[in-house]
């Protein structure tokens, strides 16, 4: 009885080292897409993000896109901020869009989780910067906003930069539709982290493309989307062995903190 079982354990262990040579096989040989790298508010491993100084390095390195969030002030001041809430230097916490500009800039804002300080950084210098260094700007729309919104956005990007080098992305898919009817020449990417999101299909009628986060991606969602003449962001890719999965599902994107120099474009 003990020579049956410990045949049988043998036989099993030996089933899940071929499985895992097999795995290990696939994930050494597998071809992997070639991808453009889209800086995370700027080069955000080495640098607040969403700052003059992140975007600056982003673009002096080897990256394809820099990528920001945009929200209004009280005043009408579009700014680079990812959060709602705005920290002063003091611990004051300030919505952006109830302050003015001059309120947010009154003293340095601070980080949330390490306090380092950092200055405001408004959305004419952010493009400037991606003008300088010849980069995509890849503008997050933080909030819901309407035609009137939309139009003086695209009027900074007029007088800053060029539209046919910006790709808008956003999860309320109502923006990206707003801007489609405005300009049908825009390029758009629906932002996502729900597994079979329902806009997926609405994406794939009205062309277009999708920015996702890595534990959405799968082979079949990117094939679909390439079928459709669409291409396919991932974010945020931080790890090596990460970056090698999504380039294996075959991404055409791939947004991320880290500067990859081995891979730069």
């Amino acid at each position: 009885m003990k020579k049956k079982i410990w045949i049988v354990a043998a036989a099993l262990l030996g089933a899940c080292l071929l499985a895992l040579l097999v795995l290990l096989g696939i994930y050494i040989f597998s071809p992997r897409s070639e991808v453009k790298y889209v800086a995370h508010m700027g080069y955000s491993a080495q640098y607040v993000g969403n700052t003059a100084e992140a975007f600056q390095a982003a673009a002096g390195l080897g990256f394809y896109g820099i990528e920001t969030d945009v929200r209004e002030t009280k005043d009408g001041v579009f700014v680079c901020h990812h959060d709602a809430e705005a920290i002063l230097a003091d611990g004051t916490k300030k919505e952006v869009s109830d302050s003015t500009f001059a309120e947010l800039t009154a003293t340095q804002l601070k980080t949330k989780k390490t306090n380092q300080p950092f200055d405001l950084c408004t959305f004419e210098t952010y493009l400037d910067i991606c003008k300088s260094g010849g980069k995509v700007a890849v503008i997050e729309l933080k909030e819901v906003c309407n035609e009137e919104k939309l139009g003086r956005i695209l009027d900074l990007v007029d007088l800053h930069y060029d539209r046919k080098k910006v790709t808008f992305i956003a999860f309320d898919f109502v923006n990206l539709t707003r801007l489609r009817a405005i300009d049908p020449t825009l390029s758009l990417q629906y932002l996502s982290e729900t597994k079979d999101d329902p806009c997926f299909a609405d994406c794939l009628e009205q062309k277009i493309s999708i920015d996702v986060k890595q534990n959405v991606l799968t082979k079949k969602l990117v094939k679909d989307f390439h079928n459709a003449g669409l291409s396919v962001n991932v974010w945020t890719v931080n790890r090596k062995y990460d970056l090698n999965i999504v380039r294996i599902k075959g991404v055409d994107y791939v947004t991320t903190d880290n500067f990859y120099e081995e891979e730069k474009k």
